[in-house]
């Protein structure tokens, strides 16, 4: 005789079982059942209270409004029970001859306040519904795009790879007596793959951005030697003054994002500046914030177009002839949002550009919005 295996229970992915209710069903039934109970005391009172005093039937309309935190329904569920009471009531005590068109009349107020108070709390929970969904749908674009993005990338990165190291074995394998061509060409190739490199992780940059906020991580980084180690790695033969004595010793950000705000900013000082003109960083201390300043001698930006400059891929309208993709400034504004600062622009045509960012020194919360506005430093 063999035994039948016991049927498996069913889990949920959060380990619950799928017949337990959630604690948001038991919130809103519980809550279902308080309104109940309170009508009740109200129905009570309104039979004990004198018949020209009507006020109590407005209670129920309160009552109905505390359906908001039960299901999507309940409110109208509440007002008809509600109305049913109100109705009820009216027999228990009938008012006296003088007061009945006052008595049934206020009592028909309070019947339409039970049903607009539905009404407007089943208006405000649809539209709540309506948002969150549309919130889910848009999450969950960014959640495909993010991973587009990464695959791209990841494939895109393997293939240049493998072009970049064929490109130099070709130069290595061509004799010393055969003519340039060949190592021209595969110079050529190296550089279309470093720059098809440099646009790629513009683009995964410009997709991580999005989440930097839930990304941001503070820790103790001294900003003064994090933008040395930058302007070291970017300075080549520029000219580029720094005065970053002033700065606060240490500050609560993400080293990451800091350096790729530094590297971002003084990149395209150094791009959109003449290469016999200085660029100077200089940094300082104002209260509880530490302040950054860029300022290059460059062609600068149209007034008209400043406001543009930190959407994603946009470029201004004389930066043709220098490469780029438009997306260091809205990474810039994004990784300075996320620490709680704020960055501005000031430039003029032909004159040149100072860009200047604020961070706090202390790291806030994510959700702090920061009303102070950032000055320009020159």
């Amino acid at each position: 005789m063999s035994l039948a295996p016991p049927h498996p229970q069913t889990v949920s992915p959060s380990g619950r079982h799928p017949w337990l209710p959630t604690q948001s069903t038991l919130r809103q039934t519980g809550v279902l059942l308080l309104i109940a109970v309170l009508m009740g005391g109200v129905f009570i009172f309104d039979v004990l209270t004198p018949p020209d005093d009507v006020s109590i039937c407005f209670v129920y309309a309160v009552l109905v409004f505390i359906s908001i935190f039960s299901y999507r329904r309940a409110a109208y569920a509440c007002a008809a029970v509600a109305t049913f009471l109100s109705a009820l009531g009216a027999f228990f005590q009938p008012p006296h001859d003088t007061l009945t068109l006052v008595f049934f009349a206020n009592r028909a107020i309070a019947v339409a306040a039970q049903w607009l108070v539905a009404f407007v709390v089943t208006s405000h929970k649809d539209a709540e519904a309506k948002m969150r969904s549309e919130y889910e749908v848009e999450r969950a674009k960014a959640q495909t795009s993010s991973r587009f993005v990464d695959i791209l990338t990841h494939e895109i990165g393997t293939s240049l790879t493998l072009i970049d190291g064929q490109a130099f074995r070709l130069k290595k394998l061509v004799p010393a007596n055969d003519t340039e061509s060949v190592v021209m060409r595969a110079d050529k190739i190296r550089q279309a793959v470093k720059h098809i490199d440099v646009v790629v992780r513009q683009v995964q940059a410009a997709s991580e951005a999005d989440q930097a906020q839930a990304r941001f991580e503070p820790a103790e980084v001294n900003l003064g030697a994090l933008i040395g180690d930058v302007i070291v790695q970017l300075k080549g033969d520029r000219d580029i003054k720094a005065d970053l004595e002033a700065l606060p010793p240490t500050l609560s950000g993400n080293a990451d994002m800091l350096q790729q705000i530094v590297a971002n900013l003084l990149s395209n000082a150094i791009k959109y500046s003449p290469d016999d003109t200085a660029i100077s960083v200089w940094g300082r201390s104002d209260g509880n914030w530490a302040v950054l300043s860029i300022t290059d001698r460059g062609r600068g930006i149209a007034s008209a177009e400043q406001s543009s400059l930190f959407e994603p891929y946009y470029r201004a309208s004389n930066s043709r002839g220098v490469p780029g993709t438009g997306i260091g400034l809205y990474v810039v504004r994004r990784y300075v949002e996320a620490h709680g600062g704020s960055i501005q622009i000031e430039s003029d045509l032909g004159v040149g550009t100072a860009v200047s960012i604020r961070l706090p020194i202390r790291a806030a919360p994510a959700d702090n919005s920061r009303a102070e506005t950032a000055h320009s430093v020159h």
